[in-house]
């Protein structure tokens, strides 16, 4: 394991412990939650080694690596995936003022997303760690696909539009790869970055049994203020911030069920309904959160 001793965001090393979280997906090992008392951002202090980490995707469980669909929890993740496809396409055209162009998913899973887009006239690649994942995204969907490593191949300011669908959260040098995505992105392009919201209603209602925790997997856990923070300060503009209204849902019955409440999909399902309804003027609030950025231009 290595300690964080360095807040990511605004580089102080005073720190408060919030809570520990368990790995319900593989490990069942707890971690720790820590946050900084100068900036307030919340990070998991002691994962594994990066070298390490891969052993804790390795899990039927972890459904953006797999395409099955075994119970009502996954066939419903598998709908709300397939619901999101057009408006996130809605997103990135507007974003973009764009119907077509050059996309960049990083992190792109089993490529439903790059798929959709690819059929929708876009030109994409896709940037994926798993192994598994990037053979269905090949297999079933032809699409380029390339580790990260390759991410240096890309060509200065020839993307359109960057999308990370729930992944910043997972990368150990988040800089570098803002650092790559401000190299490759055009001067008029934006990128996209969704993410869990730690100051989200959810979150605070189940603390340290929060799904979307999911340690060790997320390393950084970014609300609005420390997001936009660390983002200009890496070279970005912030210019919008949408919520994504079914990540309630899908987080509170994986909350339920990871801790073996009965019904989880019944007590999920009720618990988001009644969450969104508090969420409509609060959007702050929201179990996720996307923010739409472009380059700052000197």
């Amino acid at each position: 394991m290595t300690e964080k001793t360095v807040c990511l965001v605004c580089g102080k090393t005073d720190f408060t412990n919030l809570f520990v979280a368990k790995d319900k997906l593989v490990s069942g090992e707890n971690f720790v939650i820590r946050k900084c008392t100068a900036c307030g951002f919340a990070f998991t202090a002691d994962p594994p080694a990066e070298n390490e980490i891969g052993q804790y995707y390795v899990s039927e469980d972890y459904i953006s690596h797999s395409d099955k669909k075994r119970n009502l929890t996954e066939y419903f993740y598998h709908l709300a995936r397939s619901f999101m496809l057009g408006r996130k396409r809605r997103l990135v055209t507007l974003a973009t003022r764009r119907e077509s162009g050059i996309l960049l998913d990083i992190g792109s899973g089993t490529g439903y997303f790059a798929s959709y887009m690819q059929n929708k006239g876009w030109t994409v690649s896709g940037i994926e760690l798993n192994d598994l994942a990037r053979e269905i995204s090949v297999s079933r969907f032809g699409i380029k696909v390339f580790p990260p490593s390759e991410i240096t191949r890309f060509e200065d300011q020839s993307a359109d539009c960057i999308t990370f669908w729930h992944v910043l959260e997972h990368l150990y040098d988040p800089e570098m790869w803002l650092k790559e995505v401000r190299r490759i992105l055009k001067d008029d392009g934006r990128c996209i970055i969704a993410l869990p919201n730690p100051d989200s209603a959810d979150a605070h209602l189940f603390g340290a049994e929060w799904a979307a925790l999911d340690v060790p997997r997320h390393l950084w856990h970014f609300s609005p203020p420390t997001l936009i923070r660390f983002i200009e300060a890496n070279g970005f503009t912030c210019h919008e911030i949408k919520a994504l209204p079914l990540d309630v849902f899908y987080i509170s019955v994986l909350s339920y069920k990871n801790h073996h409440y009965m019904l989880p999909l019944l007590r999920g399902m009720v618990t988001g309904a009644y969450l969104s309804a508090g969420n409509l003027l609060r959007k702050n609030r929201s179990s996720s959160l996307i923010y739409v950025l472009s380059k700052q231009l000197s």
